[in-house]
């Protein structure tokens, strides 16, 4: 398998995007992409699967972003199974399945034989024509299109033919409207089962990756920059998760025995934090978050850290917290799974997760005006996502309505509360003019905003 890195963001090297591209691809039909907040790398030529010539570039990443797409799929996944020791967080299957020589999964095993025999210039012409949408597409295309020997590309086919695939769950698997090559109805039977959401996105085979990675990943060091400018406003503007929080902290379990060791992940203005340091008096009390408000040093017993918690928890010693709390900030993460299996492991015998995040409901106002879809999980799809090994003792949805004088104010108090770094819907002006022109209504005349908390209570066996 070959490797290059060919983006590195200027502010850090601390996050990595691989994309395991499809067959008979190289770095060329990726040439330009940038995605803010990471490193950006593309693997290709599966004829082999070995990593060895670049598994050193990547140890030095707190987190490790897995695009696979179309027969990447299948060797992501193997690079996934091979390496449980990397910090790898969210997985993206894009246009492709674990199977990919499959009648009912997959392309089937005829038109890959016949491909294979008959593959010549023509037929990879051919190809790369019903992989971009169609011929005038593919002339804008041209371009970027890989240039491979037949020789590279039949060994590659053949090996891909001839490989089972690991079994690896998803995080969320993305599937094209008009894909030519690998049909619609066969990657869904697919994710069915092997994938915790399917997401339709329109376009061909080659989808459009800036869109997705922007879309569905968070620019990290851009929510530490808008939170850290919301902190003076927070406290007055974040009403809901100051309910929330309320909420939560009724929640929580009372020690008579020894003082626990307590983890709040995104602590903010140290609103909870306060309140859990009075009632449980933790004998080791680690805050983790982004960008730390000059409040929480202040909180008894504190240790503040200035951490991407979601990278933070792959290097926690396991079973090192008697109680994870978690307000109003998991939702910002790029994969709730991985969240959820490093909690699993940090989590002592016995001690619980206390955790609020939004469901896909929260906002929608802002999403109808702009004819977008929500990225965050309900409960059905979080539930799916907590480990077996984790008691469930609550999963709860409720709904919180604000009424604000305009849609304008509605936006004031979006940036007040810092939450702008991850609406991508409000990304620049023209979407800011269409958003104040097609707001909703509310029959009382004001504008409507739209909060869904999901309130999880999680417990760890003895």
């Amino acid at each position: 398998m070959k490797f290059e890195i060919l983006h590195r963001d200027t502010r850090d090297h601390i996050r990595l995007i691989i994309i395991f591209a499809g067959w008979g691809m190289d770095t060329r039909p990726f040439a330009g992409l940038a995605p803010a907040g990471y490193d950006l790398a593309v693997a290709w030529d599966y004829t082999d699967l070995s990593t060895d010539a670049w598994d050193g570039d990547l140890t030095a990443y707190g987190e490790i972003v897995v695009v696979g797409w179309s027969f990447g799929v299948a060797a992501a996944s193997h690079f996934i199974a091979s390496h449980p020791g990397l910090h790898i967080t969210a997985r993206m299957a894009v246009n492709g399945t674990n199977h990919p020589v499959d009648d009912s999964l997959g392309i089937p095993a005829d038109i890959f034989r016949s491909t294979l025999d008959g593959l010549d210039e023509r037929s990879v012409r051919k190809f790369h024509m019903r992989m971009c949408g169609g011929a005038a597409a593919a002339r804008e295309c041209a371009s970027s299109m890989p240039v491979r020997s037949l020789e590279e590309l039949r060994a590659e086919l053949a090996a891909i033919g001839g490989r089972n695939c690991p079994s690896v769950m998803w995080d969320r698997a993305f599937v094209s409207t008009d894909d030519l090559i690998i049909s619609p109805a066969n990657q869904r039977s697919e994710w069915a089962s092997e994938a915790y959401g399917t997401v339709t996105i329109p376009g061909p085979h080659l989808p459009d990756f800036s869109m997705l990675l922007s879309r569905y990943l968070t620019d990290k060091s851009l929510v530490a920059e808008k939170f850290a400018g919301a902190g003076g406003s927070y406290d007055s503007a974040a009403i809901i998760q100051r309910r929330i929080a309320d909420r939560l902290l009724a929640m929580l379990p009372s020690h008579g025995g020894d003082a626990p060791c307590v983890l709040e992940i995104g602590p903010g203005t140290g609103y909870s934090s306060a309140v859990i340091s009075r009632h449980m008096s933790p004998r080791r009390f680690d805050l983790w978050d982004l960008c730390l408000h000059p409040s929480l040093f202040s909180i008894n017993g504190a240790s503040p850290v200035e951490a991407d918690a979601e990278s933070m928890m792959f290097t926690a010693p396991d079973g090192c917290y008697d109680l994870v709390y978690t307000s109003s900030a998991i939702q910002w993460f790029n994969s709730l799974p991985a969240f959820m299996r490093n909690l699993e492991r940090v989590l002592a015998p016995g001690g619980c997760a206390l955790i609020s995040t939004f469901g896909p409901r929260t906002m929608h106002e802002i999403h109808d005006a702009l004819a977008t879809t929500s990225t965050f999980h309900d409960t059905v799809a979080i539930r799916a996502m907590i480990p077996d090994t984790l008691v469930v003792e609550d999963i709860i949805s409720e709904e919180e309505l604000l009424l604000f004088p305009s849609p304008l104010d509605v936006l004031r108090h979006i940036k007040h509360t810092g939450v702008n770094a991850t609406a991508p819907a409000l990304g620049g002006a023209t979407a800011a003019r269409r958003l104040l022109s097609s707001y909703p209504g509310h029959p009382t005349g004001r504008s409507p905003l739209t909060y869904q908390p999901i309130y999880i209570s999680l417990r760890k066996p003895l």
